[in-house]
């Protein structure tokens, strides 16, 4: 069964998956009136008694056989005052309640509301499931089209969105996926993951993470650790690598297997075959400090290994280099001038 929601109609576009109720116009049948009215009804006026008051109609009850879905009389209010917690979806064009998929889809520049986050989308797919005692829960939320999550702290943008409810997680997909604090930018070719209850950000493919201060860390995969910081809001405080990690500043270049990236003291430490490369210059090692702050670099060797040493491949400048040597010069006595003759 389907229930779609139009402009023609006049609807209230909210859908509240708190309980996962839809909210139309308030519709309520009137209940049919019971036996004993219908008998007096067909009495003649002379039997009825002359004082006789006709009871107050009964209020309106749901039409719904016990156990059956109906219509519920629910009011505005009731719809619009959200419990804490609560997820509001308005659309511009159409909802639609899809009863045997078990879905609810929203379309036309879709605004999903939870607290002060906010998800804009073109199009959004909201999954339920059966629970235990009967009633129906939401499990997953799926957005397609000019995707954008915004919360207090960070925006991210991509193609496609997909929330996790029993996991708290949201991964985003598709081309140009970044995420923008107010003091990193941190971009991804595949997947761009958030997981709200470990507070971590998860970029995977080509990633890179680029700070206000200009610092740069680009690897296979970054995962972003995040605190609250004293106005409560989420801020980066550290960044770990994994697989062909590179970090570029002014003067050197450093590659890794692994690193992790302090963003307060802009300290990057790297793990496993470094090197470290200025100009031609470049030294080899197991493990490297590169201190963005003061531009300072150390390599360091293998602590595991005993004897292990720190490779260095140094190219010296060319007025370093040995000068060539000089032309001979021609026997003595023995030149002519062009014209022919020998010198006097």
């Amino acid at each position: 069964m389907s229930i779609r929601f139009t402009k023609t109609v006049p609807v209230m576009r909210t859908l509240m998956l708190g309980g996962l109720a839809v909210a139309a116009t308030t519709l309520v049948a009137l209940a049919p009136p019971s036996r004993a009215e219908e008998a007096a009804e067909a009495k003649p006026a002379a039997e009825k008694p002359a004082k006789a008051k006709k009871p107050a109609a009964a209020p309106a009850q749901n039409p719904a056989a016990p156990g059956e879905p109906g219509l519920l009389p629910f009011t505005p209010a009731e719809v619009t005052a959200s419990p804490p917690g609560a997820i509001d979806i308005t659309s511009d064009e159409t909802m639609e309640w899809h009863n045997d998929q078990l879905a609810a889809v929203a379309r036309g520049h879709v605004i999903v509301t939870r607290g002060e986050d906010t998800l804009h989308c073109d199009t959004l797919v909201v999954y339920y499931r059966k629970a235990n005692d009967g009633s129906t829960e939401m499990y997953r939320m799926a957005a397609d089209g000019q995707v954008v999550m915004t919360s207090p702290s960070q925006q991210a943008f991509g193609d496609h969105g997909v929330y996790d409810v029993d996991q708290d997680v949201t991964v985003l997909t598709g081309d140009h996926l970044h995420l923008v604090t107010r003091s990193d930018t941190v971009y991804a070719r595949d997947t761009l993951e958030y997981w709200k209850q470990q507070q971590l950000l998860v970029a995977r493919g080509n990633a890179i993470a680029i700070n206000d201060k200009g610092d740069r860390i680009r690897a296979d995969v970054l995962v972003g650790i995040m605190e609250e910081n004293a106005a409560k809001q989420l801020e980066m405080t550290r960044m770990d690598a994994k697989g062909n990690v590179l970090i570029v500043t002014p003067k050197d270049v450093a590659r890794g297997t692994e690193g992790t990236y302090n963003v307060k003291t802009r300290i990057a430490i790297l793990t496993g075959d470094v090197k470290l490369t200025q100009g031609q210059n470049q030294v080899n090692g197991h493990r490297a400090e590169v201190n963005n702050a003061t531009g300072v670099s150390r390599m360091l060797p293998d602590e595991t290994v005993k004897g292990g040493r720190v490779h260095s491949v140094l190219i010296p400048k060319k007025s370093d280099q040995p000068a060539a040597p000089a032309p001979a010069a021609p026997p003595a006595g023995g030149a002519k001038t062009p014209g022919g003759g020998a010198q006097p």
